[in-house]
C-alpha cells in the first residue's frame, strides 16, 4: 500500500524513473507468486472443471464399456538371431545388439506393410468375421483402421515381437491375431526358402558347368599320354632317364674331346720330334733292335781294341789310325741305324696317331648327333610334360571347386530342411482376452480429473492473462512506465466507509482504510518533492468516471487536514461537479441555485479573481467553480489570464489543486501544460492497459511533467499481497479505535 518512491527530502527535484524494457507482447511474464495467485483466486473454478472432467470420464467409461468394448488378443513371435547359421557347427558366436533389433524392427515393419495387411484380409476366416463386415467391403477404410488397431511392435531388450490386435469382439480379435501369425509365419518360411532355391539353382548350374570342364581336363591329358612313349608322365621314370642318357653322352662327348685333344698333342709332339733327339721310347726301340745291339758291341770293341793300341802304339801309330777309323764308321753305322730306327717309329707312331684322331673325331661327331637328338627330345619331353603338369593343375582346381560346390549344395538341401531359416518361431497361439482392454475405469477416471483440471486451470490463466484491466499496482508497474504514488482501495473492501460520500472519505471516515489509503498517497507525494516543489497539481485521468475528481477532492482534503491553505479549481466545464460537492449556502443558510461567477468568467474578463474565488465551508479550503461552459474552452484556458490566475494562486496558497476533464478532451492538455506537476488517475475496473499507456504517451508528448499516477478501486484478490494488509490494518485500527483517547 505504501508508494514505490522513496523519500529525497523537502525541496528535491522530481526524478522520473528510468523506463524498463517492454515486455514482449501478448507474452507476458508471471513470477511463481503470480502463478499460485491465479491458482487460489481461481480454485473453485478448477474445483468444479476437475469434478465436471470426473463425472465426464465416469459416464464416458460407461458408454464405452456398454456400446463400444474392445478387446485386444496378444501374442509373441520369437526372431532369432540374425545371420545364417551353419546346419553342420553345433554353436555360433552371438549376434550384435543392434543388428538383432534391426531385424526384429524390419520383421515388425514386415507384418505392418500394406500388403500383408491387404494378404490378410483376402483370409476367408477373416472375411467372415463381423468386424470385416461392418466396413461394407471398403478396403481401403479396412486397411487404414488396420494399421491403427493391428499392432507389431519389437522389443530392444527381448528377442520378441508382440503382435496384437483391438476388436469389439474378443474371439475375433484372437482369430485375426492368429490369422496374421500364420500368414508372417508363412511368407517368411517362403521368402527364406525362396532364396535358398534360387541359390540352388545358381549352384546348380555350376556344378554342371565344373563337371564339364573337369571332364575337358581328363580328357586333356589322356590325349597326352596317348600321344607319347611314356605312360607315367605323372611319375618320375620319364625324367631320371632322360637325365642318364643326356648325361651320358655329355660325358662320353667330354671324355672324347679330351681324347682328341691328347692325341692332337700327341701328333704335334711326332712332328716336333722328328728333327730331335730321341726320345726314350725310341730308344728302347734302338736298344730291342739286333742290329744296333751288334753295331753297338762292334763299336765297343772297337773303343777297348784302341783303347789298348794307344796303350802300346801311341796316337800316331798306323794300326791305331786304322782302328780309330774303323771306329769312326762303326759309330757311323750305329747312328744311321738309330736314325733308320727312329724314322720307322716315328713314322708308325704318326700314323697311328693321325688314324686315332681321325677315328675319334668321327666318333665325336656321331656322338654330338646323339647329344643333339637328345637335347630336342629332352626339350620336346620338357614342354609336354609342362602341358601335363598344367593340366593336371587345372583338373585338380576343377576337383577342388566341385568338391566344395557339392558340398555347399548339400549344405543349401539342408538349411532348406531347416526351420529356422526364416528366423522366426511361433511362440504360441492368442487365446480369447479375458478382460477389456478399452475402456478401463483407472483410466477414463483420473483421465477425466486431470483433462479436467487442466481445463480449468488453463481457463483460470486464459481468464486472468487476457483481462488487460490495471486490478493492481503490480500490473501498473509492470506494464507501465510511470511512477505510482498510491492506490485507493474499493469501497466494498472497507467496511468503515459503507454509506459514506466517497468524495469525502476522508473528512467523514477518518479511520478507514480508504482515508488511510489517501493519506498514503498525499505521504508518498510530499516525499517524493511534489508536495513541496510542485504547488500546482493538476489531477487527471484517461477517460470520464475513472475517479479522478474523487481523488483531487480528497487529496485536497489531506493538504488541509496538515493545516495547509488549498485551493481547489474546477476546470472541467462540461461536467462541473463543485456546486454539487460544496454548494453555495446564502446568509440564511439555504443553498444557492446559481453560482455568481466561476473560472469561465474570469478567463473571459468578467470579473475579478477576488469574485470567482470562494470558500467550501471548511476552514482553509477555498473553491473556484468551473462557470458556465464557453465557446472555445482550450482557447481561454491557455490564455494570458489563466496564467495570471495560477501566478496569482501561487501567492495566496499552499497548494493548488485542479481537477480537470479527462484528457481524451483537448482542455486537458492545455491545462496539463501550465500546471507544475500532473497527476493521472487509473481505475482498476475501467481503465484498460492500452488506454493508459495511450494515456502516458499524450502526456509526454506535450512535454508534461508527470509525477506519477494512483490507482483507484482497488479490490484485494485471493492469495495476493493487499489482503493481508487490509486485514491487518483493519485489526490494528480496531486496537487503536477501543483506546481512550
Amino acid at each position: 500500500m505504501t508508494g514505490q518512491i522513496q523519500p529525497t527530502g523537502p525541496g528535491a527535484i522530481v526524478r522520473r524513473p528510468a523506463p524498463r524494457p517492454p515486455t514482449a507482447a501478448g507474452a507476458p511474464t508471471l513470477t511463481p507468486k503470480e502463478i499460485i495467485g491465479i491458482l487460489r483466486r481461481h480454485m473453485l473454478l478448477m474445483a468444479f472443471s476437475a469434478t465436471v472432467g470426473l463425472v465426464v470420464g465416469g459416464v464416458a467409461w460407461y458408454l464405452f464399456r456398454k456400446f463400444l468394448p474392445t478387446y485386444t488378443a496378444q501374442t509373441a513371435i520369437e526372431v532369432l538371431p540374425p545371420g545364417t547359421t551353419d546346419p553342420m557347427e553345433l554353436s555360433s558366436s552371438p549376434a550384435n545388439k543392434d543388428m538383432a533389433y534391426q531385424l526384429r524392427f524390419t520383421k515388425a515393419a514386415f507384418i505392418k506393410q500394406q500388403s500383408t495387411l491387404e494378404n490378410l484380409l483376402r483370409r476367408d476366416k477373416v472375411r467372415e468375421t463381423e468386424w470385416f463386415k461392418s466396413y461394407n467391403n471398403d478396403i481401403s477404410k479396412v486397411v487404414e483402421d488396420l494399421e491403427g488397431d493391428l499392432g507389431a511392435n519389437a522389443q530392444r531388450e527381448g528377442n520378441w515381437i508382440m503382435l496384437s490386435m483391438k476388436c469389439h469382439d474378443k474371439k475375433e480379435s484372437a482369430l485375426i491375431v492368429n490369422e496374421m501369425l500364420d500368414l508372417f509365419l508363412r511368407e517368411q518360411q517362403n521368402i527364406a526358402t525362396r532364396d535358398i532355391r534360387l541359390q540352388l539353382a545358381q549352384r546348380t548350374e555350376q556344378q554342371r558347368k565344373l563337371r564339364t570342364e573337369l571332364q575337358q581336363a581328363e580328357d586333356t591329358l589322356k590325349s597326352i599320354r596317348d600321344g607319347t612313349e611314356f605312360t607315367n608322365l605323372g611319375g618320375q621314370t620319364f625324367r631320371d632317364y632322360l637325365d642318364y642318357k643326356l648325361s651320358g653322352l655329355e660325358s662320353m662327348n667330354d671324355q672324347l674331346l679330351n681324347n682328341i685333344a691328347q692325341i692332337e698333342s700327341f701328333v704335334t709332339t711326332l712332328r716336333v720330334r722328328a728333327e730331335g733327339e730321341f726320345d726314350v721310347i725310341v730308344r728302347e726301340q734302338i736298344e730291342r733292335d739286333p742290329i744296333a745291339s751288334g753295331m753297338r758291341r762292334t763299336v765297343a770293341n772297337l773303343e777297348l781294341s784302341l783303347a789298348q793300341q794307344l796303350n802300346r802304339f801311341g796316337e800316331n801309330h798306323r794300326r791305331v789310325r786304322q782302328t780309330r777309323d774303323t771306329l769312326k764308321q762303326a759309330r757311323a753305322d750305329l747312328a744311321s741305324r738309330q736314325n733308320e730306327i727312329a724314322e720307322i717309329r716315328r713314322k708308325a707312331n704318326l700314323r697311328n696317331a693321325e688314324d686315332e684322331m681321325t677315328a675319334l673325331t668321327e666318333q665325336l661327331a656321331s656322338l654330338q648327333r646323339q647329344l643333339a637328338e637328345a637335347k630336342r627330345e629332352k626339350k620336346d619331353l620338357d614342354n609336354l610334360r609342362a602341358t601335363y603338369e598344367k593340366s593336371l593343375i587345372v583338373r585338380d582346381e576343377k576337383k577342388l571347386l566341385l568338391e566344395e560346390m557339392n558340398a555347399h549344395i548339400e549344405k543349401l538341401y539342408t538349411l532348406m530342411e531347416d526351420p529356422t531359416l526364416s528366423k522366426v518361431k511361433m511362440v504360441g497361439l492368442a487365446p480369447e482376452p479375458l478382460q477389456m482392454s478399452f475402456p478401463k475405469l483407472k483410466i477414463f477416471l483420473p483421465g477425466g480429473f486431470v483433462l479436467g483440471l487442466m481445463a480449468g486451470v488453463g481457463l483460470a490463466f486464459a481468464i486472468e492473462l487476457l483481462n488487460d484491466l490495471l486490478r493492481a499496482p503490480s500490473d501498473v508497474m509492470k506494464h507501465l512506465r510511470v511512477p505510482l504514488l498510491g492506490m485507493i482501495c474499493h469501497v466494498e473492501e472497507d467496511d468503515d466507509a459503507e454509506g459514506v460520500d466517497l468524495f469525502h472519505v476522508v473528512r467523514q471516515a477518518p479511520y478507514s482504510i480508504m482515508s488511510e489509503c489517501y493519506r498514503q498517497f498525499r505521504t508518498n507525494l510530499k516525499l517524493s518533492g511534489s508536495g513541496e516543489s510542485h504547488e500546482v497539481l493538476f489531477v487527471t485521468s484517461g477517460k470520464a468516471g475513472d475517479g479522478k475528481t474523487t481523488v483531487a477532492v480528497n487529496l485536497s482534503a489531506t493538504f488541509v487536514a496538515e493545516d495547509k491553505k488549498v485551493l481547489f479549481i474546477d476546470t472541467n466545464f462540461r461536467r462541473p461537479s463543485t456546486a454539487t460537492l460544496f454548494p453555495r449556502t446564502e446568509a440564511d443558510g439555504s443553498v444557492a441555485e446559481h453560482v455568481d461567477f466561476g473560472l469561465s468568467n474570469y478567463l473571459m474578463g468578467q470579473c475579478e479573481y477576488d469574485q470567482v474565488v470562494r470558500s467550501s465551508g471548511i476552514e482553509g479550503f477555498d473553491i473556484i467553480d468551473s462557470g458556465p461552459l464557453p465557446s472555445n474552452p482550450a482557447e481561454i484556458l491557455g490564455g494570458q489570464n489563466m496564467t495570471e490566475l495560477l501566478e496569482n494562486s501561487r501567492r495566496l496558497y499552499d497548494c493548488i489543486v485542479i481537477d480537470g476533464p479527462p484528457l481524451l478532451i483537448s482542455d486537458a492538455k492545455i491545462i496539463a501544460s501550465q500546471a507544475d506537476g500532473n497527476i493521472i488517475v487509473f481505475n482498476a475496473a475501467a481503465t484498460r492497459r492500452g488506454a493508459a499507456q495511450r494515456t502516458l504517451r499524450e502526456l509526454r508528448d506535450i512535454n508534461a511533467n508527470l509525477i506519477g499516477a494512483v490507482l483507484v478501486g482497488v479490490r484485494s484478490i485471493k492469495g495476493g499481497y493487499f489482503q493481508e494488509v487490509y486485514r491487518s490494518y483493519q485489526a490494528y485500527q480496531q486496537i487503536q479505535v477501543a483506546q481512550p483517547v
